[in-house]
């Protein structure tokens, strides 16, 4: 009960010193101990209903009555601590994602950082001409990238066909990608 305690406190705002990770972490485990009480209801739901079904089927009706009541009131708080998990799981991808945003907030805020750094040390053109570099070594980092993938997807499917498939780059624009990039570092 001690977890159930800690969690109700920080659910509260009483416990501060917790960071956002190790409350998304509780959580899951709050959440995957809920899965396995779960499964054991629907287990006890089961074998009460097979025993209002031999009581039935021996004639006992009071007992089997009994142990249907037992099944179906089992079996209504397992689908309500299951819809308490659904709803669990999604703040706890809430959590998630206002964590990667601040994650990322940070990361651009060195960034930020770093181009200020850049402005005071590089002329405008310059910078110009070195984000323009950037955005072009990127996009033909994506372009190999993709093809490489590509590469991958076909060795698969001719390694489970057995056939030959088409060359992924029959126009050679991976070899042409590179000697571009080459070029770029080179004036470097």
């Amino acid at each position: 009960m001690g977890f159930l305690k800690d969690m109700s406190k920080w659910l509260s705002g009483g416990q501060k010193s917790d960071s956002v990770r190790s409350a998304t972490v509780k959580l899951k485990v709050f959440n995957k101990r809920l899965a396995r009480q779960t499964r054991k209801m629907e287990m006890t739901a089961k074998q009460a209903r097979d025993k209002a079904v031999r009581l039935r089927k021996a004639g006992d009706m009071e007992g089997s009555e009994f142990h249907a009541r037992n099944y179906l009131q089992v079996k209504k708080q397992a689908r309500a601590i299951d819809h308490f998990r659904t709803n669990l799981e999604g703040m706890v991808f809430k959590l998630e994602q206002a964590n990667a945003v601040k994650d990322i907030s940070v990361i651009m805020q060195g960034i930020a950082n770093s181009l200020g750094a850049l402005k005071n040390q590089l002329s405008v053109p310059q910078l110009t001409d070195l984000m323009t570099t950037i955005g072009i070594d990127m996009e033909d980092f994506s372009v190999v990238e993709e093809m490489e993938i590509l590469g991958e997807i076909d060795a698969e499917i001719q390694v489970e066909v057995g056939g030959a498939l088409p060359s992924v780059d029959p126009d050679g624009k991976i070899k042409e990608l590179e000697e571009e990039l080459n070029k770029l570092k080179s004036r470097d």
